[in-house]
């Protein structure tokens, strides 16, 4: 079963023509019931070769024989022959206007090929007639897409699809898009031809990686791939979690659940379960991961939802000893965005933001559309369609879209002698979410320059902000970690036995994306005379009195200090330039003299402790630009001693 379709369900087919029993008490009428009896058997059997020309030749006899038009119908349906399918049903409607389902499944064939004004004229036939009370919303929310389609297809957005060639799509079908931050690995699915033994094709998860020129050619991702199912997945922004739907699994709670893999040593490890409450005993899948690694989106048809498939999110708070996730509750997106329809195929843009989606209830082009939302702290905005012609009346789904908010990837069949293949195309200005950019960087050992598995933190600086981040460098020491614009933040990198690693960085100009930031961190082990400069206290101007911001970076040092108990430090204070020496001076006392009462309040004994200011004496960059002056005001913690 693909994950990724609504799998068409076979037998399903309008009541009305079940109904018939093809029994005619008229002997004119008995060819053609014997006919359409030997139809009715083959379409059962799925047999359409041998339901087609009975039907046929029943109507020939008798071109009015209804249910000869509207078996038609559901055979060319089966086969996808929408044309075909108008034809029988444009027969069938000639025929009676006291079946209101007629025109709905009319109306319905109507808007797959994209002809609005006449899927408009069937669904208002359809309410004319004697149409169950329930059935009328969803008419009525049918007509509304439509007209929304015609005014779609007289402003179109800016959509020019390339697609991303032979090193990431195959003869096969090719879909689901996922990208790393650095948008230099792309794991996709594939569906692959049954293997021996087996009865239908199934999804295998590819890998491609850029090399600045383009997309390589793609490689299986052999631990993952089984001779079951694995798609509809979501890669971490540093390429090393994903979290994938697989279905009808031993371990499985529902019919589909989310499963999630580590890359660790080289090798993707076996698949576990996400536990509860992501998975239930309902359909749960289409997991989509925030950049920053803290939530989970996904889609999920548990009761509670508004409609049949719905959007929910659960925090990810962090993974017990056994190395499985631990959640917050599942929350439900909410009326901006959920519907009596299905919503699938979330993703959260990397800036935590803006969230792309499918939905076939929304007004829209037809089948399923792409949407987005901006998830802001009053709440979802309504849904707004992406527009014509990135949506069709086909089906969209599985949208990513870079780091920078302007390239957006997508599966699609527009050249339908290929199949499902992965196109990338500049995403139109008014639909593009702010930038993020991100800092890719290396942690060594300063004596030795053996890498270090450090933890490295991000954390907002601004009241009011959200960003808190905690990762892991690999084996090798190289992380990847995601950096929101338009606000200041704190990074640290820490691990017992050195001393911690201190900067900041700010962003205010959300217009453009900044480029990547490397940085080659070099921790000093903890010993006598070892210093290390830490960037995030900070003062007011002028001042010696700590600022709010300066409380993640004093907690750390407080931390630090707890866990190294033997240890004498010395904090030193420095500033930049501006003014005397001898007001720096001072100042710079005053500065170190708060920042160790601030330790003591913390219950770090006083003994341990020793202040020194020293002004603008030890600059550590030119104080000719602003930034200098920033990386001269700083404090200084120096290993004097070991009890």
């Amino acid at each position: 079963m693909n994950i990724h379709h609504n799998i068409r369900v076979f037998g399903v087919v309008i009541s009305l023509l079940l109904s018939m029993t093809g029994i005619s008490t008229a002997q004119s009428r008995a060819k053609s019931d014997r006919l359409l009896d030997k139809a009715r058997t083959a379409y059962l059997s799925r047999d359409w070769k041998n339901a087609i020309e009975p039907v046929r030749k029943a109507l020939q006899d008798d071109p009015d024989l209804l249910e000869g038009h509207l078996l038609l119908a559901e055979i060319y349906k089966e086969l996808d022959s929408v044309r075909l399918e108008i034809s029988s049903l444009q027969q069938a409607a000639r025929l009676t206007n006291s079946r209101p389902l007629i025109f709905l499944r009319l109306g319905d064939a109507l808007l797959k090929v994209a002809d609005y004004q006449g899927a408009i004229e069937a669904y208002n036939r359809c309410l004319a007639g004697n149409i169950a009370e329930e059935r009328k919303p969803a008419v009525v929310q049918k007509i509304a897409g439509c007209r929304f389609a015609l005014q779609s297809v007289q402003h179109p957005v800016q959509f020019s699809p390339v697609n991303l060639g032979s090193g990431v799509n195959s003869g096969y079908d090719d879909y689901w898009p996922s990208l790393t931050v650095d948008g230099r690995s792309l794991v996709f699915t594939r569906l692959m031809p049954a293997v021996e033994g087996a009865t239908f094709p199934q999804e295998d998860f590819y890998l491609s990686s850029h090399d600045g020129s383009g997309w390589q050619a793609a490689q299986p991702v052999v631990d993952l791939n089984t001779p079951q199912n694995e798609g509809a997945q979501t890669i971490s922004a540093d390429g090393r979690l994903l979290f994938f739907t697989a279905c009808n699994r031993a371990d499985g709670a529902g019919s589909c659940d989310i499963y999630f893999s580590r890359f660790e040593n080289g090798s993707w490890t076996a698949p576990r379960n996400a536990g509860f409450p992501v998975n239930t005993a309902a359909w749960d899948g289409q997991p989509s991961l925030s950049a920053f690694g803290d939530v989970l989106y996904f889609s999920s048809s548990r009761a509670g939802g508004k409609g049949k498939k719905d959007l929910w999110k659960a925090d990810l708070k962090g993974w017990s000893p056994a190395g499985l996730p631990l959640w917050g509750e599942a929350v439900n997106l909410g009326d901006s965005i959920n519907t009596p329809g299905e919503e699938i195929s979330p993703f959260i843009h990397p800036n935590g933001v803006d969230l792309f989606f499918s939905s076939d209830y929304w007004p829209g082009m037809g089948g399923f559309d792409l949407f987005r939302s901006k998830l802001l702290p009053g709440g979802a905005t309504q849904a707004q369609n992406l527009g014509y012609p990135i949506n069709s009346a086909g089906n969209e789904q599985g949208l990513v879209v870079d780091r920078t908010g302007q390239t957006a990837y997508l599966s699609s069949n527009r050249e339908p002698r290929r199949g499902m293949d992965i196109y990338s195309f500049e995403l139109d200005e008014r639909l593009r979410p702010d930038p993020v950019t991100f800092v890719k960087g290396k942690v060594v050992n300063a004596r030795t320059r053996q890498p270090v598995q450090a933890v490295v933190q991000v954390t907002g600086l601004e009241t009011g902000t959200s960003c808190h981040q905690v990762l892991q460098a690999d084996v090798t020491g190289v992380f990847n970690v995601v950096l929101p614009l338009g606000t200041a933040l704190a990074f640290q990198v820490s691990e017992p036995g050195f001393l911690f690693y201190s900067e900041n960085f700010s962003f205010k100009e959300k217009a453009s994306a900044s480029e990547p930031l490397i940085r080659d961190i070099e921790l000093v082990p903890v010993e006598v005379g070892s210093q290390t400069n830490l960037y995030n206290i900070f003062f007011e101007t002028d001042s010696f009195h700590l600022l709010p911001a300066s409380f993640s970076e004093l907690a750390t040092l407080v931390s630090f200090l707890e866990q190294n108990p033997s240890l004498q430090v010395e904090i030193q204070g420095h500033t930049d330039n501006s003014g005397s020496a001898e007001y720096n001076l001072a100042l710079s006392e005053k500065r170190a003299r708060s920042v160790l009462q601030y330790l003591v309040e913390k219950g770090i004994a006083p003994g341990r402790l020793a202040a020194k200011g020293l002004g603008m004496s030890q600059p550590v960059a030119s104080n000719e630009t602003p930034d200098g002056k920033a990386k001269n005001r700083r404090t200084t913690i120096k290993i004097t001693g070991m009890r």
